[in-house]
């Protein structure tokens, strides 16, 4: 995949080997690493604060947990619409603006009068996921050489990883303490360093291939693609099936303290980490496929492990260790799995694999209010790992039409 594919003007010493090359690669991995931290901790900041909401704006867990499915499938829209709308938009303003969006939004959600409008102001800000995410992957198969793309869109979602361990439990635990409008005013000063961090280290003028209606279409009729995207959706709706609930879901199964809620997400968010450094170490020599393969049975594992004996310390936490590693490994496998299948559509189909996970978010919420709803919490493990069952049949079919077309 050349410059003439990916790009309109390249930087200086593009996929060499220097030392300054290297260090330049280096520079944007920090920087979006850390701005999909951002991004990770917006997205999980509202299960983590589903029970302090509730109360503090009167409705139900299932009534308040719309603002997991209205944002999810505002991200899930939002994300091919936008990338073909900035495409043509230079790089640095594309990822320094959705982070500003991210910004601003947060802070506005912290005044919220009441739960319709923090949905829909909580819609918007999060449309700033929906472009970061993918056009930070996209500008790394600018920006990165070949032989370390892979391994680099992995490492860059070591940022989800470390806001399931720091952001998330950290804002759940403020939520308890000075609550959610407190939590998201925090959370909108940190956004800005990001959005210095990434101004300063995208340099002006930097673009992408132009998305247009023709990218879209070559995606539909890729099989393998199609095929890799509908792993995404479903496992995502498995996950969700049970973490948009993750805190009522601790407090009727385990403990209903904050710091025991805090704990478990520490617990889910170490895990990831290790799943993510495993999956960035080995997608080189194994692949992305295989990567996808173990996570999926890990995060299945996990689940049924929760199912069976999760309201015991022990049976908890190896039921979370087990599933979180699986989570984020899975994420940036299937992204890199993606620009493996077809790099020259790269463009448009990260920016569907994100359209897929934010869709399986929405689907996951629904089928986890609808259990909660005629069954309850307990029974929530169970149903997303019959669901991730589905994503791993799915994914072998992914992995055989791959074959066929290569």
């Amino acid at each position: 995949m050349g410059w003439d594919v990916l790009s309109n003007s390249a930087p200086p010493d593009a996929h060499s080997n220097t030392p300054n090359a290297q260090q330049a690669e280096r520079a944007y991995v920090r920087a979006f690493t850390f701005g999909n931290f951002l991004i990770g901790t917006g997205v999980m900041m509202a299960p983590g604060l589903l029970i302090v909401l509730s109360n503090d704006l009167g409705a139900s867990v299932p009534q308040t947990a719309l603002l997991i499915t209205v944002a999810a499938i505002a991200m899930c829209f939002g994300s091919p619409i936008l990338a073909t709308l900035t495409s043509q938009i230079d790089r640095r303003t594309v990822l320094a603006g959705s982070l500003a969006l991210y910004a601003v939004g947060h802070a506005l959600c912290a005044f919220a009068p009441n739960l319709f409008t923090l949905i829909v102001m909580r819609a918007i800000t999060m449309l700033g996921a929906a472009i970061f995410t993918p056009q930070a992957a996209a500008t790394l198969g600018i920006v990165i050489a070949p032989e370390r793309r892979a391994g680099a869109i992995t490492a860059v979602f070591l940022g989800w990883s470390v806001a399931s361990v720091f952001g998330s439990p950290l804002s759940a635990w403020l939520g308890a303490h000075v609550g959610w409008r407190g939590t998201f005013g925090l959370f909108a000063g940190l956004c800005l360093v990001g959005v210095v961090w990434v101004f300063r280290v995208v340099p002006k003028g930097l673009q992408g291939v132009p998305l247009s209606r023709d990218a879209w279409i070559q995606v539909a009729r890729h099989p393998a693609l199609i095929a890799i995207l509908l792993v995404t959706m479903v496992s995502g709706s498995g996950q969700f099936t049970t973490f948009a609930y993750i805190a009522p879901y601790v407090a009727n199964t385990l403990d209903s303290t904050p710091n025991t809620l805090s704990l478990a997400l520490v617990l889910f968010g170490l895990a990831g980490v290790i799943g993510n450094v495993w999956a960035t170490r080995r997608i080189g020599k194994q692949g992305a496929t295989s990567n996808v393969t173990i996570s999926l049975i890990s995060m299945c594992v996990g689940m049924l492990t929760l199912a069976a004996v999760g309201s015991t310390w022990i049976g908890f936490i190896v039921g979370a260790l087990t599933w979180g590693a699986g989570v984020f490994a899975n994420n940036s496998s299937q992204q890199a799995r993606l620009v493996g299948a077809s790099p020259q559509l790269a463009g448009a189909s990260i920016a569907l694999n994100t359209s897929m996970i934010y869709l399986g978010q929405a689907i996951g919420a629904s089928v986890g209010g609808a259990v909660i709803a005629n069954a309850g919490y307990r029974w929530l493990p169970l149903i997303g790992a019959t669901v991730l069952l589905g994503a791993l049949a799915l994914s072998y079919r992914a992995t055989r039409k791959s074959g066929a077309e290569s």
